[in-house]
């Protein structure tokens, strides 16, 4: 693997038991969120206005990332034209199907638009499929292509797992172990297509573990809370801009001093 994309998940078989094939399970080995990483950057923006286009459901549109993200932006005294295109439920599939409503809109854009990036968000549903090549990696290959095709470049949005993990029968997986299976998807298919990551989750795991206190998630335990959209908000600046979004006068009517923690978690992630 190339240099800074993966951290290693080890997926061991649980021994299966005598007659019980239904027992078969895999059990995840759990990401170290706080260990140092290493991630893409752009070429430098410099005084570049980038046209950026964000695509994803309603992980995307609550509480308006992009625009948050905007606001940023022009906060630390930097260049945007931002614009986004999502539906609650949708998916990169269905972004690539040229008969599908917003599909047909998302290939007529990237084809009469010149878009410097083009940030993918999957639904995570299937961000958490266990046949991620079948479910996530060929419409992330040929929406990719279409970018690529317009001397675009690619972005992936790696979302956060729900707050209070999954239940499944008696089987429990962990919200640090449905990430590690978001990240390493994520991972994957960015490192294969060369493309820009922004690890929005895994700054979800590493303020839950650094800042317990701040509420990340809404009431419903899957949609960011407003600090949650500012985290993913300033992880997104800390990587197209690669400038800290520490300090920043934009604080989203969040407490200063609980956005300048969730400045410094997104810094320290993308910029070491």
């Amino acid at each position: 693997m190339g240099k800074g994309y993966r951290i290693t998940v080890i997926l061991l078989m649980m021994a299966v038991v005598a007659g019980c094939s239904s027992a078969d399970q895999k059990k995840i080995q759990q990401m170290d969120f706080q260990a140092k990483m290493e991630w893409k950057a752009p070429e430098p923006i410099g005084e570049k206005r980038p046209k950026i286009l964000f695509v994803g459901n309603s992980h995307t549109f609550y509480n308006d990332l992009a625009g948050t993200f905007v606001r940023i932006v022009d906060a630390c005294g930097q260049k945007s034209d931002v614009y986004e295109l999502s539906k609650g439920y949708y998916s990169l599939a269905r972004f690539a199907n040229t008969e599908d409503e917003l599909g047909n809109m998302l290939d007529k854009a990237i084809h009469k638009r010149k878009w410097d990036f083009v940030i993918f968000q999957e639904n995570v549903a299937v961000a958490l499929s266990p046949k991620p090549e079948e479910e996530m990696f060929p419409y992330a290959r040929t929406l990719n292509e279409k970018v690529e095709a317009e001397g675009g470049h690619s972005v992936f949005l790696m979302t956060w797992a729900p707050k209070n993990g999954k239940k499944e029968g008696f089987k429990t997986q962990s919200r640090e172990e449905l990430q590690t299976v978001i990240a390493e998807n994520y991972m994957t298919i960015s490192e294969e297509l060369n493309a820009l990551l922004i690890p929005a989750g895994i700054s979800f795991m590493r303020c839950v573990e650094t800042y317990p206190d701040i509420e990340l998630w809404d009431a419903d335990g899957q949609h960011p809370s407003p600090a949650g959209t500012y985290l993913a908000a300033c992880t997104a600046f800390a990587v197209m801009y690669q400038q800290s979004p520490e300090n920043c006068s934009y604080t989203a009517d969040l407490d200063e001093e609980m956005a300048l923690k969730l400045q410094k978690i997104a810094a320290e992630l993308i910029l070491g």
